[in-house]
C-alpha cells in the first residue's frame, strides 16, 4: 500500500509539473506578446504546446502572434483548426473574431462577413465585431463593384476585339472580291487582246494562202507560156 501511494503520488507531482511548466510558458509567451516580441511569444507557445499539444489557451495565443507577425492565411489556418477543439461560447466568438480579422487581412472579404456574422451571433453584443463587420461588408461591396467593372470592361473589350475583328475580316473579303474582279477584269482584257491578235492572224494568213494561190497560179500561167513557145510546129508537104 505504502509504494502504491508513492507511486500516486510521484505521478501527481509529475502531472503537476507538467501543467506548470506548460502553464510557464504560455506566461512567459503573454509577457512577450504584450512587449510586441511576437516572433518570442510565438516559440514560447510552441513549447507550451510541446508539453500539451491540446492546450487551447496557447494554441489561440500562437494564432495571435502569428497574425501579429503578418502571416495572415497561416493564421486564419490556425484559428479555423481550433473551431472544433472548444464549445464555449465566449471562446467560439473570439475564435471567430479573430478569423474574421485574418481572412480580411487576406482580402477575402465575404470569407471575413461570414467570420464575423458568426462571431456576433454567439456574442451579439459584441461591439468591435459589428464595426469590423461593417467596414468588411464595405470592402467587401468595393471589391464586388470593381469586379463588376472590370468584368464590364472586358467585356467592352472583348465586343470591341470583335468588331474589329469583323470589320478586318469585311475589308480583306472586299479586297479579296476587288482583287478577283481586277484579275477577271485582267483575264478578260487579255483574252480580248489575243482574241484581236488571233483574228489578225487568220487574216494575215488567208492573204498569205491567197498569195500563195496567185502565186502558183501566175506560175502555172508562165509554164503553159513557156510550153507553148517552144513547140514544133509540122508544115504538111504539099505533093
Amino acid at each position: 500500500m505504502i509504494s502504491r501511494f508513492l507511486i500516486l503520488i510521484l505521478c501527481l507531482n509529475n502531472l503537476s509539473l507538467f501543467a506548470q511548466n506548460k502553464e510557464r510558458y504560455l506566461r512567459n509567451g503573454n509577457k512577450l506578446y504584450n512587449d510586441s516580441s511576437y516572433n518570442d511569444a510565438e516559440i514560447e507557445y510552441r513549447k507550451s504546446l510541446e508539453k500539451d499539444q491540446n492546450y487551447f489557451n496557447a494554441s489561440f495565443n500562437l494564432a495571435d502572434a502569428v497574425y501579429k507577425q503578418s502571416r495572415f492565411e497561416e493564421a486564419s489556418m490556425l484559428f479555423n483548426s481550433l473551431l472544433d477543439n472548444t464549445n464555449d461560447k465566449n471562446q467560439l466568438s473570439k475564435l471567430y473574431h479573430n478569423l474574421g480579422n485574418s481572412q480580411y487581412k487576406e482580402n477575402k472579404y465575404e470569407q471575413a462577413v461570414e467570420s464575423f456574422k458568426s462571431s456576433l451571433r454567439l456574442n451579439p453584443d459584441d461591439d468591435e465585431t459589428r464595426h469590423n463587420l461593417i467596414i468588411a461588408k464595405n470592402k467587401l461591396q468595393e471589391q464586388q463593384n470593381k469586379e463588376e467593372q472590370q468584368n464590364k470592361e472586358e467585356q467592352q473589350n472583348k465586343e470591341e476585339q470583335q468588331n474589329k475583328k469583323e470589320q478586318q475580316n469585311k475589308e480583306e473579303q472586299q479586297n479579296k472580291e476587288e482583287q478577283q474582279n481586277k484579275e477577271e477584269q485582267q483575264n478578260k482584257e487579255e483574252q480580248k487582246e489575243q482574241d484581236k491578235k488571233d483574228k489578225i492572224s487568220e487574216k494575215d494568213a488567208e492573204k498569205m494562202l491567197d498569195a500563195m494561190q496567185q502565186k502558183e497560179k501566175q506560175t502555172q500561167q508562165d509554164l503553159q507560156k513557156k510550153k507553148a513557145k517552144g513547140k514544133k510546129i509540122k508544115i504538111l508537104k504539099d505533093w
